[in-house]
């Protein structure tokens, strides 16, 4: 089966941000990508996982949405953490409870090993947090490095990590954003 090429990304929240539940975060921010001139082409629904590695934080809404732009990877990764910044999310402590996660997790099949930009993302593959929501917008996904198709990523998972992961509601439509509201 060959690679879907699009482009994935993936979206996580566990801090409300401006009176706005997490899912919500994640309506807004795929509306900042449209403002920003990125097509958001299908978005999945909200996933409810736990928050990790501290399992006492808020539990996360995540999901994942298949874009399209004639950004460069590294261009759109500049993007996504402008976005994220915009969302107020403060880089403190890794793993930390955030307001807004962008990560690139495929840039139409390109791997890529060294320097700052990695592709895929070299941890979507381990996560059911990313996995799960990432079968509803790329059913025939395959990873570009190991050529695994996602339903046997996912089989690869611990049984508890997909048990934990649960659909929180319908999927996701980009919300109209007013900047610097």
């Amino acid at each position: 089966m060959k690679h879907d090429p699009g482009i994935y990304i993936a979206l996580g929240s566990n801090q409300p941000y401006r009176r706005k539940t997490p899912a919500q975060t994640l309506c807004f921010a795929l509306g900042a990508l449209r403002t920003a001139g990125v097509a958001v082409e299908s978005a999945s629904r909200p996933w409810k996982t736990p928050a990790w590695p501290d399992p006492a934080d808020p539990p996360f809404a995540n999901a994942c949405a298949r874009i399209e732009t004639d950004l460069a990877p590294e261009s759109l990764m500049v993007l996504l953490h402008g976005l994220e910044e915009e969302f107020g999310r403060a880089r403190t402590v890794r793993n930390a409870p955030r307001t807004l996660d962008l990560d690139l997790v495929d840039y139409r099949g390109q791997v890529r090993g060294g320097g700052e930009l990695l592709l895929p993302h070299p941890r979507a593959h381990m996560r059911a947090f990313v996995l799960l929501p990432l079968r509803e917008v790329a059913p025939r996904w395959r990873h570009p490095a190991s050529g695994e198709g996602i339903d046997r990523l996912i089989a690869a998972l611990a049984w508890s990590d997909r048990q934990l992961a649960r659909p929180a509601g319908p999927p996701l439509k980009p919300a109209a954003v007013q900047r610097g509201a």
